[in-house]
């Protein structure tokens, strides 16, 4: 398993967050996916939530312990193999960005149902795939992987509103909370990070410090992402960058009897490339 050979920027998913607005503090959370903590560091940073996470890159989780209050190496195509399964339940299980890196996505979200605690709830981000600049691409007779983005090497899957929606119905979720990220933008950040991974602190490095601290993107997020996301809602299912929710399965019980271990399939080869890069 080796690591990127680019410059990762850590930039937190600011919805994630907002969609937890108004729930209590201190929640348990199982991040699924973890890279190095980011979006954990941020959920104990403003709500003071004890997050555990998990990820198949070991420096990725050497980092993310610093930063969470738990962090192992694992398999998250198997749940039942976690250090803390039977031990430990969550009132949040999240999954940022990753779902679309397996190859069955929905098996491995009912897995890890047994992890939930009574209430719990399962926090969903996903990629649009249907956005603006993709659409105008395959106009062109372009469908280009790259990078980073919504058309990412790593992704298996792909998702739109529609098939979203179908997505969260297959695995019995009643969704509480949806909010997008925009994404008029969001073409324009490959652009952004290869020229900051080009300049300053950053240069050279891999896993570098975060760029969310930086003045451009404060001034972005206080004065131009309220517009944008506000413009984006207008038309999500073209203007959205990403779809996230929160939701709570239907029939707990159900899909804890459903739903076996042996049920999911081991996704490491798929795995092992999208956790290189975080």
């Amino acid at each position: 398993m080796k690591p990127s050979p680019r410059p990762y920027f850590e930039i937190a998913n600011p919805e994630i967050p907002n969609i937890l607005q108004g729930s209590p503090r201190g929640l348990r959370v199982l991040d699924v996916g973890c890279g190095s903590g980011t979006h954990g560091a941020e959920l104990l940073r403003l709500f003071g939530h004890r997050v555990v996470g998990v990820d198949l890159s070991e420096p990725s989780i050497e980092k993310a312990k610093a930063r969470l209050a738990e962090a192992y190496v694992a398999d998250v195509t198997q749940p039942d193999r976690y250090p803390f399964y039977g031990r430990q339940f969550f009132d949040v299980v999240l999954f940022s960005d990753m779902l679309e890196h397996l190859t069955d996505p929905l098996q491995v979200l009912l897995g890890h149902y047994r992890l939930l605690a009574p209430g719990g709830q399962i926090l969903i981000s996903l990629p649009n795939v249907a956005i603006w600049n993709v659409r105008l691409a395959l106009l062109w007779g372009r469908f280009e992987y790259g990078d980073t983005g919504t058309l990412d090497r790593t992704h298996l899957r792909f998702f739109t509103r529609r098939s979203f929606r179908r997505f969260l119905a297959d695995a019995g979720l009643t969704v509480a909370r949806h909010r997008i990220t925009p994404g008029i933008l969001r073409p324009l950040v490959p652009l952004i990070k290869r020229l900051y991974g080009t300049t300053g602190e950053t240069a050279g490095q891999i896993d570098s410090p975060s760029i969310m601290h930086s003045a451009p993107y404060r001034s972005y997020m206080r004065w131009l992402y309220p517009l944008e996301r506000a413009m984006c809602g207008l038309w999500p299912g073209l203007l959205a960058f990403q779809f996230v929710i929160l939701a709570r399965p239907a029939s707990l019980l159900r899909f804890h009897d459903e739903t076996s271990a042996d049920t999911v399939p081991s996704d490491l080869a798929a795995l092992e490339t999208f956790s290189s890069k975080r």
